[in-house]
């Protein structure tokens, strides 16, 4: 049943959901042009040449059939590209919400197999650290870069753990399965409560290693090059065709839209991009998340603040 106009609601603590606002529509723009400045330097250093130039343009020009179906195959090419640029996206994404859900589940799994002096002793509180520095090392060793401030924090994590300052995902997942030994000989935990456990850290490990396959293979370079070439031919053919009907500023429109529409896909492909745009994803927001699940208020973070906002979210 819908509230009755004139309910006045409250607002929680956990902030809107996560969204792009039309006054941020210009920074999108922004970083796009940014990422695209060598194609559109490229364009507009063609339009310069081709359009003064008085050229025999049957000499350039496909027939209008041609264009056509060059025109719709482009646009297979470049809506299937950006579909599975989409979809690489949202599998490092779902990836990443996995992390999340086992990191919770370490946490809560320890709390509920412990007793409360066993939760509480030192010993516990650091594998629930281990499991955060596994998170963001993860993070550093995906994007090979960092926010400075961040860094240091994981310096501080890791020593607090005893754990030297160039450990690996794999050699904290290492310390991880030993830790779990350590507690089933110790007889800290059951043998049901030692699988639960081992459960936990190898879904971590499958997603560990789903996205260090999404960023280490990209998409095959023969298939990158020849969308690539086929836009820019159909972009001047475009540009030519509408120059010989007196509208070059229609054609250079056009040529601009399929040029972004696929450098679009382009971009979206690489998650883990350093420049923290919106086509990269937002993970110093969810390994902050983590942190605070696990470890509320215990890590400095320096001037680094998360933001929500999907334009400048890393």
């Amino acid at each position: 049943m819908l509230p009755s106009r004139g309910v006045v609601f409250e607002t929680g603590s956990y902030g809107d959901p996560a969204a792009t606002n039309q006054r941020d529509y210009w920074r999108v723009a922004f970083q796009l042009v940014k990422r695209a400045k060598f194609d559109l330097g490229m364009l507009v250093l063609m339009s310069a040449v081709l359009i003064p130039l008085d050229i025999h343009l049957k000499d350039w020009l496909l027939s209008t059939k041609a264009v056509a179906v060059l025109g719709i195959a482009m646009s297979i090419f470049i809506g299937f590209r950006n579909t599975q640029a989409i979809s690489r996206w949202w599998e490092a994404r779902t990836l990443w919400g996995s992390v999340v859900n086992k990191s919770r589940c370490w946490a809560d799994g320890l709390r509920g197999l412990l007793s409360k002096q066993q939760w509480q002793s030192a010993r516990t509180q650091h594998l629930v650290q281990l499991q955060v520095a596994i998170a963001w090392q993860l993070n550093f060793e995906l994007r090979n870069f960092w926010h400075p401030d961040l860094q240091l924090m994981r310096q501080q994590l890791l020593h607090q753990l005893a754990l030297p300052v160039n450990s690996t995902v794999r050699s904290l997942s290492a310390q991880r399965a030993m830790a779990i030994q350590q507690l089933a000989e110790e007889q800290w935990i059951s043998e049901r409560g030692r699988i639960h456990l081992l459960e936990i850290s190898d879904a971590m490990t499958d997603a560990v290693g789903g996205l260090e396959r999404i960023r280490n293979t990209p998409i095959p370079p023969p298939y990158d090059l020849f969308v690539r070439v086929i836009n820019w031919v159909f972009g001047t053919q475009l540009l030519l065709s509408f120059e010989s009907q007196g509208s070059p500023i229609t054609g250079i429109l056009l040529f601009f839209g399929f040029l972004i529409a696929e450098r679009i896909g382009a971009y979206v492909e690489g998650p883990f991009d350093q420049d923290g745009s919106s086509f990269s994803m937002p993970l110093n927001t969810i390994c902050v998340g983590i942190s605070e699940d696990l470890m509320p208020s215990e890590l400095d973070y320096g001037r680094y603040r998360p933001s929500r906002n999907p334009v400048f979210w890393n």
